[in-house]
């Protein structure tokens, strides 16, 4: 019967003796294949293009191309952000902004604080102080007038109610993040075709600064025609009035928060 081919330098393995286990048998008797003699990469079929071996990927491991953690692209400068990674400001795209316009700011404190110094200064605080004896401006209002189209007369009857009233709609509805969308915004300050976004808001703030000016304006004029340079006998009410207008402005220039809303352009 003819042997089965062996490779060279093949050793069968030697049986063990009679009576003795295979487990007592030398161990380094045996099969020893070749030094060098690796396993072969299956060769393709025919017609085929070799395939290559898998990369195993381990866990922790980056993908080729893959910055690690913290450490930037190739390419890119320190402080640069990564690429397509939106500035500040600005959205991803495919994404709109969510959320109100506007928020409460630091500019509602001195802004509503100026809309209660005027009301006070305007009802309760003393606006002639003569020999001890003072008059309110309500008290102002009630003597009688020879014409009521003269600034000082129209302020005394009229126009410093109107003015107080005035002053606190739009600088608080500004200032306290009430303009949450485009509607209100275009509502408010009568630009239909100026949307508030972060290209605007700086324009936004000088035109609601520029209406809470136009109150101080009037204040002022009001007070210097009423007691035409005879400040001597003017009590705290009028300088009340008009720095708590003041402070209105202010307040209306330091403006709201940005929201999260708020559009880049």
């Amino acid at each position: 019967m003819s042997q089965p081919w062996q490779p060279p330098g093949h050793q069968p393995p030697q049986q063990p003796a009679s009576g003795q286990w295979p487990s007592q048998a030398d161990p380094t008797q045996g099969y020893h294949p070749q030094q060098g003699a690796y396993p072969q990469q299956p060769q393709p079929a025919p017609g085929y293009p070799p395939q290559p071996y898998p990369v195993q990927q381990y866990p922790g491991q980056q993908y080729p191309g893959q910055p690690y953690p913290g450490q930037p692209y190739p390419g890119a400068m320190p402080g640069q952000p990564y690429p397509g990674a939106p500035m500040p400001g600005q959205f991803p795209p495919g994404m709109t902004a969510s959320g109100p316009l506007t928020s409460a700011g630091w500019g509602a404190i001195p802004a509503i604080l100026g809309v209660v110094a005027s009301a006070i200064g305007l009802l309760v605080l003393p606006w002639v102080s003569v020999s001890g004896v003072t008059l309110s401006f309500l008290d102002l209002t009630s003597m009688p007038t020879e014409n009521l189209f003269t600034l000082p007369d129209m302020y005394v009857a009229w126009l410093a109610f109107v003015v107080l009233a005035l002053q606190p709609l739009y600088p608080l509805l500004w200032t306290l993040g009430a303009i949450r969308t485009q509607k209100a915004a275009n509502l408010v300050q009568g630009w239909p075709r100026t949307q508030l976004t972060h290209a605007t808001f700086t324009g936004f703030r000088i035109r609601f600064g520029v209406s809470a000016f136009m109150c101080v304006l009037l204040h002022g004029l009001g007070i210097l025609t009423l007691y035409e340079g005879q400040f001597d006998v003017a009590g705290a009410g009028p300088w009340v009035v008009l720095g708590g207008a003041i402070l209105t402005t202010v307040g209306t220039v330091i403006g709201p928060r940005k929201g999260p809303g708020l559009p880049p352009a």
